[in-house]
């Protein structure tokens, strides 16, 4: 039988092997911006020391939940910012932060997950094959971890036990996948390496559909490779999601037959509304499509380089973030940037949340903030 040697390739050492350092774009320089949008800071809480992993906070009933380096786990009233509790896991923590159902799920790198309550109780912890970088998620009684392996295992709520397991062939060159899935209505949406989108059903785990979203094509392994490493994004009966070196691509949600899709290569990922599929690309532009139809609306090229992260939809605006620690706000019409705001100073890696109108972002130096719109 043939063997496979699966590599992962952090990002960064994968776009410096595309081009050498001289040849790499410089960043644009930060665009003034005026304030149309009235972007503003509602608190900022500290929760841990620097970090190279993209930690995503989750919502847990009125509180914000974070993942800090090296092993931190605070919850932080969403109102304030204010500390509720903290703990210190038994390992240092890999991926973000899944919560739901009165349940915090937590992953490291040796594979264990870790629960606690929404009052920072330990429940109980389980090991699984590999490392777990991305955050788990928990619906209908199940908590569902991906491992850096391929595997997305679902566990019980209730005490860690496997319910069920999902793997498909593994590309034998992967970029690291840090991107959370997608929870609509007892469906797990998952990007998979190879450029394809899975609907799995979050009870047993049953494949639902398997639909391409890129296919990968080129003539080395490092070409080839087109993963969907970022979020799927949902609304209405449309689910849509980004391939690396690859496209972007809409389905129905309920049964993966294709509604549209264009040539974009996206290692950051999309969000939208009833009317907007925003995208950044991998050259940190951000374009705007007609979620319906795939018509091309916008594009704004004002942060090129800046390794600008997965879009979110706040108060009917569009906000990304970028190296620098800026949150950028962008007008959905026409893509005119409308607000700018600075944080510490460190890269915001992680895809921003919107909780309660609220913008969540968590910098890699272990500052989280809360920020809103007019």
């Amino acid at each position: 039988m043939k063997s496979t040697l699966l590599v992962t390739v952090p990002l960064a050492l994968l776009l410096a092997a595309c081009g050498s350092i001289s040849n790499a774009p410089t960043p644009s320089p930060l665009p003034v911006v005026e304030n149309q949008a009235g972007l503003s800071q509602v608190w900022r809480a500290s929760v841990g020391g620097k970090t190279e992993f993209r930690f995503q906070p989750a919502l847990a009933g009125d509180r914000v939940v974070v993942a800090g380096s090296p092993d931190r786990l605070t919850a932080l009233s969403l109102d304030s910012g204010a500390s509720q509790w903290q703990v210190k896991l038994e390992k240092p923590v890999a991926g973000g932060v899944g919560a739901a159902e009165g349940l915090i799920a937590v992953g490291t790198l040796k594979g264990e997950i870790f629960t606690y309550s929404y009052d920072g109780k330990a429940l109980w912890h389980a090991q699984l094959s590999s490392e777990i970088v991305s955050p788990p998620a928990v619906a209908d009684g199940v908590v569902l971890v991906r491992t850096v392996d391929g595997k997305i295992s679902g566990l019980s709520a209730v005490d860690g036990a496997l319910k069920w397991q999902f793997q498909r062939q593994m590309p034998a060159l992967i970029l690291r996948n840090y991107a959370p899935m997608t929870l609509r209505g007892g469906i797990a949406l998952a990007g998979l390496a190879g450029g394809r989108l899975v609907a799995l059903g979050a009870q047993d785990g049953r494949v639902l559909w398997d639909s391409p979203v890129a296919m990968p094509k080129g003539a080395t392994e490092l070409e080839r490779i087109a993963d969907v490493v970022s979020a799927p994004d949902v609304n209405g009966n449309m689910v849509c999601a980004a391939a690396y070196q690859g496209r972007v691509s809409c389905f129905n949600v309920l049964n993966g037959s294709p509604v549209w899709s264009r040539e974009v290569s996206s290692y950051a990922g999309v969000a939208g509304n009833g009317r907007l599929l925003a995208v950044t690309d991998s050259e940190g532009n951000v374009l705007g499509y007609d979620r319906n139809s795939g018509r091309s609306l916008w594009k704004q090229d004002k942060l090129l380089a800046r390794s600008v992260g997965s879009p979110a939809m706040l108060g009917g605006y569009v906000a990304v973030a970028d190296y620098e620690g800026y949150v950028h706000v962008l007008k959905p019409e026409d893509g005119s940037l409308v607000g700018q705001l600075p944080t510490d100073g460190a890269r915001i890696a992680t895809e921003p949340v919107v909780f309660n109108n609220k913008l969540i972002v968590q910098s890699q130096s272990g500052d989280v903030f809360a920020l809103t719109v007019k």
